[in-house]
C-alpha cells in the first residue's frame, strides 16, 4: 500500500505516536498506467492491503491535544484521532476528520473512517462514501470497504470493487490478493473466470503472486504453477508479483530466489526490478540486465527509465 506529504510528530509528548501519524496521512498518488506498464506490473494505490482494525496501543489522542498544534502537525493529529475513534464511533471519527484543514487529507480521513467502522456496521460505512466531495477519495472509500471485507465476505468485497471507479482494477487486484492469503484456490478460481478487459485479467494473477508471496513464496510459486498458460501474460504476471513481494523485505537480494520460478525467472526479476525503481533507478536497470529474454529485458528497461 507511493506518497506525498509525510507528517511527523516531533514534540516529546508525541514520540510514541510517530508511526501512527506517518502511516496514514498521505494520499495515494494519481496513478496513470500506460498499456506498456500495465503489461507486466500493477500499481495499486494501497500497497499495504487491508488495514488492521482496533484502537491500537500507545498515545491516546484528544481534541484538546490536537488543538495545541498548528498546520500539518495539527492535521496529522486530527487524522490520528479519527482513526482512534472510528472502530467504534463513526460520527466521532468524521467529526475529527472535519477539523483537518488540508482538503485531500480530510477526504482521505473520511474514507479511512468508513473502512475502520465497517466491521461494526457495514450499512453506515456504505452511507459515508457518497458524502465524500472528491471523486478520487469517494472511489477510494469504496475500495477501502472492499479491503475491509476481503477476508470475511468475498462476494461483498468484489461488489464494492465494482463501485471503486478509477481504482476498480486495482481494487480487484488487491482484494483477490487478500483472499489468496486465506484461500488460494478460491482466489485462483476467480482469476480463471477471466472477467473484464485484459488489464483486469492480468493483474488478477499478479495479485495472487504478490500477496501470497508476502507470506509464503513457496505457496505462491505453487499457485502460479496452476495459472493457465493459454495467455502467457497470466503466469508472467503471477511470477512478477512474487518477485515484487520478496523484494519488499529483501530488496535486490530477492533476485537470488527468482531461479525457483523456473521458466518464469525473468518475470520474477522484473518484479524485483520494478520494486527497486521506487528508490533507485540505477539499481532497477542493473537488475534488468540480468533478464535473458530480449523482449522482457526491453520492457524492464523501459519501465525503469520512465
Amino acid at each position: 500500500m507511493r506518497f506525498g506529504v509525510l507528517y511527523g510528530f516531533c514534540l516529546g509528548a508525541c514520540l510514541s505516536g510517530v508511526q501512527l501519524a506517518l502511516g496514514w496521512v498521505s494520499p495515494p498518488p494519481e496513478v496513470v498506467v500506460s498499456g506498456e506498464t500495465a503489461a507486466f506490473v500493477a500499481l495499486p494505490p494501497k500497497p499495504g492491503g487491508a488495514r488492521e482494525t482496533g484502537d491500537g496501543e500507545g498515545i491516546r489522542y484528544t481534541e484538546e491535544g490536537c488543538l495545541a498544534y498548528t498546520g500539518d502537525v495539527r492535521d496529522a493529529c486530527f487524522h490520528a484521532l479519527a482513526l482512534q475513534r472510528s472502530g467504534r464511533d463513526a460520527v466521532g471519527g468524521q467529526a475529527a476528520c472535519a477539523r483537518i484543514g488540508e482538503e485531500a487529507l480530510r477526504w482521505e480521513c473520511v474514507a479511512d473512517v468508513a473502512e475502520l467502522y465497517w466491521p461494526a456496521d457495514r450499512a453506515t460505512s456504505e452511507g459515508i462514501c457518497p458524502t465524500i466531495g472528491k471523486k478520487k477519495w469517494r472511489d477510494q472509500c469504496w475500495f477501502n470497504l472492499a479491503l475491509a471485507a476481503s477476508r470475511v465476505d468475498y462476494a461483498y468485497a468484489r461488489r464494492m470493487c465494482g463501485e471503486a471507479g478509477m481504482w476498480r482494477d486495482f481494487c480487484y487486484h488487491d482484494v483477490n490478493g487478500e483472499i489468496a492469503q486465506v484461500e488460494p484456490g478460491a482466489a485462483l478460481a476467480w482469476c480463471d473466470l477471466e472477467q473484464g478487459e485484459m488489464l483486469r485479467r492480468k493483474t488478477c494473477y499478479h495479485g495472487l503472486g504478490k500477496y501470497l508471496g508476502r507470506t509464503d513464496p513457496g505457496a505462491a510459486r505453487a499457485i502460479c504453477e496452476r495459472v493457465p498458460t493459454s495467455e502467457p501474460l497470466y503466469p508472467e504476471n503471477c511470477h512478477h508479483g512474487i518477485g515484487w513481494a520478496m523484494a519488499e523485505t529483501r530488496g535486490s537480494a530477492a533476485m537470488a530466489d527468482c531461479s525457483r520460478s523456473g521458466e518464469y525467472e525473468d518475470s520474477c526479476i522484473l518484479g524485483v526490478s520494478a520494486h527497486a525503481k521506487r528508490l533507485d533507478r540505477g539499481e532497477a536497470l542493473r537488475l534488468c540486465g540480468e533478464v535473458t529474454r530480449d523482449d522482457l529485458r526491453q520492457r524492464c528497461e523501459a519501465f525503469a527509465n520512465r
